[in-house]
C-alpha cells in the first residue's frame, strides 16, 4: 500500500470516528425546562420536565417528595402559605432540595421529572400521602417518561425522600425494570413504629419525662390494635381527626425493609445524622442490611455528618424552629453525590 493510500485510509477512520463520537448525548451542561401534565386515573398530575441539550435519548430520574404539604420543588404548597401568612403563622423557609437536585442532574446529561403530588399545586386529586393513589401516579410517572423519545426508557431511576423513598422501593420491588433508586431519609421499620419513634423524639426535645412518653406510646400502640381488630372505625370520626386515622392505617404496616429485600438494582442511601424524623443511623444500617439479605450487593450507604432531614445544616440539637429559618440550598456534597451516583449507575 502506498504511503498515499495510507493517508486516504486514516483520514476515512478518523471521519468515522468522528461521525460515531456524534450520535451519542453531547452534554453542554445546559436543560430546556417544561411544564407537563399526566393523567393517572382520577387526577391529573402536574409537574416539571427538564431535558438536557443535545442527542438523546438520555437516562432519566423521577423525584418523588415526602410526606406534607411539599410541592414539587420541595417548597411549601403555595395556598397553603397564602393561608398562613392571612392567619399570621409562622411560614417554613423556602427548601427547594428536590429542584436543586434535579437541575444539577439534567446539567450533567439526565432527564428529570419532579412533580406535584395530588391535591398539592396544580396536581388535582386528593390523598396525596396515601399509598394506594401515590403509587398509582408515580405509575402514570414512569409510563409518561417511558413514551418520551428524549428518554432512554432502559435507562429510569428513582430518586425518593422521606415517604417517597418509601413509594420508590414499592415501585422498584414490583418493576424490574426501574434501573436504580437513591433513597433520602427513607424509613425501614414499619411506618406505625416510625411515628411512634417520631413522638418519643419530639416529646423528649419538649421536656417530656420518660412516664409521659410511656403513656403516649402505649396509647399510640393501642390505636394500631384497635384499627387492626376493627374496634376503631376512622369513618366515625369528624375531619380532620378521620383523615389522620385513615393515614395510619394504610400505612402503619408498611416497611421499606421488607421491599428493599425484593430489589436487585443498584440502590444509594443517603441519611443526616442529624435528623429530627428518622431514627439514624439505625434506619439507613437496617434498608442496608435489608438489601443485602435479598442478594443485592449493589447498595451504597452515606452518611451525612451535621445534616438534618431536608439535608440542611444542624450545628446543635435538631429542632421543628430549624426548619423556619432559611439555612440555604441544600448541601452540595449531597447534591454531588447523587449526580456522581447516578451518572456512573446510569452510564
Amino acid at each position: 500500500m502506498t504511503l498515499t493510500r495510507m493517508l486516504s485510509c486514516l483520514v476515512v477512520i478518523l471521519l468515522v470516528l468522528l461521525a460515531l463520537g456524534g450520535c451519542g448525548p453531547q452534554i453542554t451542561g445546559e436543560f430546556i425546562e417544561s411544564e407537563v401534565s399526566f393523567q393517572a386515573e382520577d387526577s391529573e398530575i402536574a409537574g416539571t420536565l427538564l431535558v438536557p441539550e443535545g442527542n438523546g435519548p438520555f437516562p432519566a430520574v423521577i423525584i418523588l417528595g415526602g410526606s406534607g404539604p411539599w410541592d414539587r420543588n420541595g417548597d411549601e404548597d403555595a395556598g397553603r402559605v397564602e393561608a398562613l401568612e392571612e392567619a399570621g403563622q409562622p411560614v417554613f423557609a423556602v427548601n427547594s432540595t428536590y429542584r436543586d437536585i434535579a437541575e444539577a442532574l439534567s446539567r450533567e446529561g439526565i432527564v428529570t421529572l419532579r412533580y406535584d403530588k395530588r391535591g398539592i399545586g396544580n396536581s388535582t386529586g386528593d390523598g396525596g400521602d396515601f399509598p394506594e393513589p401515590s403509587l398509582r401516579d408515580l405509575r402514570a410517572a414512569v409510563e409518561f417518561l417511558r413514551g418520551d423519545p428524549a428518554v432512554d426508557p432502559n435507562r429510569i431511576a428513582l430518586v425518593g425522600h422521606s415517604l417517597g423513598g418509601l413509594w420508590a422501593l414499592m415501585e422498584a420491588a414490583q418493576d424490574p425494570d426501574i434501573a436504580a433508586i437513591c433513597l433520602m431519609a427513607t424509613p425501614a421499620k414499619p411506618f406505625g413504629e416510625v411515628i411512634i419513634e417520631q413522638i418519643e423524639g419530639m416529646m423528649t426535645l419538649q421536656g417530656a419525662n420518660e412516664t409521659e412518653i410511656a403513656a403516649i406510646v402505649t396509647q399510640q400502640r393501642e390505636i394500631y390494635a384497635q384499627i387492626r381488630s376493627g374496634q376503631l372505625d376512622p369513618a366515625v370520626f369528624p375531619e380532620p381527626t378521620r383523615t389522620e386515622l385513615e393515614f395510619v392505617k394504610a400505612i402503619m404496616d408498611i416497611a421499606g425493609a421488607d421491599y428493599a429485600r425484593e430489589i436487585m438494582c443498584p440502590a444509594l442511601i443517603l441519611q443526616g445524622d442529624r435528623d429530627l424524623f428518622t431514627v439514624i443511623p439505625e434506619e439507613a444500617e437496617v434498608l442496608k442490611e435489608a438489601f443485602n439479605e435479598g442478594g443485592n450487593e449493589e447498595v451504597e450507604l452515606v452518611l451525612f455528618t451535621g445534616l438534618d432531614h431536608v439535608f440542611r445544616p444542624t450545628a446543635g440539637e435538631p429542632g421543628l424552629d430549624l426548619y423556619y429559618e432559611d439555612r440555604g440550598p441544600v448541601d452540595a456534597e449531597v447534591v454531588e453525590t447523587v449526580v456522581d451516583w447516578m451518572k456512573a449507575t446510569l452510564r
